[in-house]
């Protein structure tokens, strides 16, 4: 698998419409990343024997059915004239040559748009279940349309866990819990919530580890600092020049130079971001005393701010700045061990709780959905390839926002491949941002979003 980045770089645009390559796509915002995954699409169409070989999935159905649109419109637009605009045309082009091997193979995808396979990986889970449903449940449960359903379930799991204090079985990991919490019980259902939201992301994790692993946090946490601190020094090393660095020769807390892009240098990297941002994030309009400029260092502050004010238009440098204070931390101590274990089990109290109200309700949500599918493949030995459970023969895999792919649904996709030889034509086609992970603080998908581009 080719890692690439791109942004306007056409010859890397160019090197991702290979279909005869695999690829992962970083693809930062407004990069043209939806536009280019549609390219790659229209080419794989224009060489397929079958429209169902191309499956490309995103996360959301609004995202699949923006992406579908899209398509057709390319193909509504082939029927036109060229356009002017050079960077409509290969797109343009790639449709109309899509649009021949329908008219060849007799597809006809304008009148039968079925047959353009662009969905979300919920609806392969949903598919999974359906067709190999429990034996206390042959009749799937529904599933729930409105999120604030499920967050009404979430709190009550959160609320019965908390009721266990009551027997003495799980007195003290409760209370040990509620300690590190300073026992505030509205931050213990606050945060019970929020993990039960994306319990698909930990728990398989959790369940094959016994507990929360201090080495797992550190190597996360080190690989998303990292990632953050080279995503910064590409956007300070033009603005942090020596100019910049001028007027602190004199400041005695502020590095002379620009500091570089490791772990060890993430004090550094702090205190710029304090001397150049309010505690908002804002970039200052004025310094004094307490960012270091003293009263003999008049001269210097008035050239700091000078600079500061032609800093301002930068946002993409401001954010990430301020990002540097919302970055986990890389060090635990011993005494986190015993924290991260108590906290394990609570978790796992709480996934008990919610499935019995998932029961009682007769409902499910999309993180049950995908969790349920991925036992569903675990233990049907006879199975070894998803796509025995589609009616085609997979041959191309285009997945859109990488980044936001959890561990369940990682492990689906790899089930998918699975059976994949070098050399068959295969091809996987990933997209996605891993910063926008950091700055939402999705752990996990940062992790596989770098594992996956460093490892094929």
């Amino acid at each position: 698998m080719i890692a690439i980045k791109v942004s306007n770089d056409q010859k890397q645009r160019d090197q991702a419409l290979n279909i005869h390559d695999s690829f992962i796509v970083q693809a930062p915002a407004g990069s043209g990343k939806t536009e280019l995954l549609a390219q790659r699409y229209l080419s794989l169409l224009s060489k397929a024997s079958q429209p169902e070989n191309i499956i490309a999935m995103t996360f959301t159905n609004k995202a699949a059915a923006e992406l579908k649109n899209r398509i057709l419109q390319y193909f509504n637009d082939a029927i036109s004239k060229p356009p002017k605009e050079p960077y409509k045309l290969k797109t343009f082009e790639l449709a109309n040559k899509a649009l021949a091997q329908s008219q060849k193979q007799g597809w006809d995808l304008l009148g039968n748009p079925a047959r353009i396979k662009i969905s979300t990986i919920d609806s392969l889970s949903s598919l999974i279940v359906a067709k190999y449903p429990s034996v206390e449940s042959l009749m799937p449960p529904r599933i729930m349309a409105d999120k604030y359903e499920y967050e009404d379930l979430y709190q009550s799991a959160a609320e019965n866990t908390f009721q266990l204090l009551e027997e003495s079985e799980y007195q003290d990991i409760i209370k040990s819990v509620l300690l590190y919490l300073d026992n505030d019980i509205e931050k213990f259902y606050r945060l019970l919530l929020q993990m039960l939201t994306k319990r698909e992301q930990w728990l398989p994790r959790l369940y094959k580890k016994g507990a929360i692993e201090i080495e797992i946090l550190k190597q996360t946490a080190q690989n998303i600092i990292s990632e953050h601190l080279l995503h910064l020094e590409a956007l300070a090393t033009i603005a942090f020049d020596e100019s910049f660095f001028e007027p602190l020769k004199e400041h005695n807390s502020t590095p002379s130079k620009l500091p570089k892009p490791n772990i060890e240098s993430l004090e550094i990297w702090l205190k710029l971001a304090k001397l150049c941002l309010t505690s908002n994030g804002q970039w200052r309009k004025t310094v004094d005393k307490r960012q270091g400029f003293t009263p003999e260092l008049k001269k210097q502050k008035k050239a700091f701010i000078a600079i500061l004010e032609k800093l301002n238009p930068q946002d993409d440098l401001r954010e990430a700045l301020f990002d540097l204070t919302l970055l986990p931390e890389h060090f635990h101590s011993k005494e986190d061990h015993q924290i991260l274990q108590d906290i394990s089990q609570i978790l796992k109290l709480a996934v008990a709780q919610l499935k019995l109200l998932f029961e009682s309700h007769n409902v499910i949500d999309f993180a049950e959905l995908g969790l349920i599918a991925a036992d569903k493949l675990g233990s049907l030995e006879d199975v070894s390839d998803v796509a025995l459970f589609l009616d085609y023969k997979i041959e191309h895999l285009l997945i859109d926002e990488f980044q936001d792919t959890s561990y369940t649904q990682f492990s689906l996709i790899e089930k998918l491949i699975t059976n994949w030889q070098e050399d068959s034509g295969r091809t996987l086609f990933l997209v996605g941002d891993p910063m926008q992970s950091i700055y939402r603080f999705r752990e996990s998908e940062v992790g596989i979003f770098l594992y996956v581009k460093k490892n094929g």
